[in-house]
């Protein structure tokens, strides 16, 4: 099993001028401790939309670039343009990452991966109750994608999400691992700390 999982947090609506143009944020996960405070930013130069084999590293607790592009790489652009696109698109990078990183965000992102659900934004109560319902009633379903859902949103966030309940309309000889049609992701640790208190 690997320690780490790669989180991608798109970054074309960061702001840029004509010579670099960011794609997006390549962020480490530590299973079961949720995301690490460094990535590595993928762009592209002069108006290409290949990304640079090499990304700039980037401090996201301190919202600055760790590197920066080589003077061959520059082009028409002088380093002090450079440098100042480089420190206005960290605050820009850090605020998208912020965004992104609340469990709802990354619960969406993780059910792409699953076609047939989708989050119930009306019935949840983030960050520690979170609910999904089946998207496309047709669709074939199982009970461990809920447990792998589960585990991928815990180690992204670093919090002990686990399944409250999962169920649905059903009828006596049905097999509620195969027509469930709604289930809940709670945060064990706020209840253990609520508990507690």
């Amino acid at each position: 099993m690997n320690m780490y999982d790669l989180l991608n947090i798109d970054l074309k609506k960061v702001r840029t001028n004509d010579f670099i143009k960011f794609l997006r944020l390549e962020m480490p996960i530590r299973n079961g401790f949720g995301t690490v405070r460094f990535g590595r930013v993928r762009y592209a130069l002069n108006g290409d939309q290949h990304k640079q084999e090499n990304g700039l590293p980037i401090d996201l607790g301190k919202g600055i670039f760790l590197a920066t592009l080589e003077d061959d790489e520059l082009g028409e652009i002088t380093r002090e343009e450079l440098e100042k696109t480089l420190q206005q698109a960290a605050i820009e990078i850090v605020q998208t990452v912020r965004k992104e990183l609340d469990p709802p965000a990354i619960l969406k992102s993780i059910l792409k991966d699953y076609a047939y659900l989708k989050y119930d934004e009306k019935s949840s109560e983030p960050p520690n109750l979170l609910r999904c319902s089946v998207d496309k009633p047709d669709s074939q379903r199982q009970v461990k994608d809920i447990f792998e859902i589960a585990r991928r949103l815990s180690a992204a966030t670093g919090v002990d999400y686990k399944l409250g309940s999962y169920g649905g309309s059903s009828s006596e000889g049905d097999n509620l691992d195969e027509v469930w049609t709604r289930f809940s992701l709670r945060n064990f640790n706020f209840e253990e700390k609520c508990n507690d208190n």
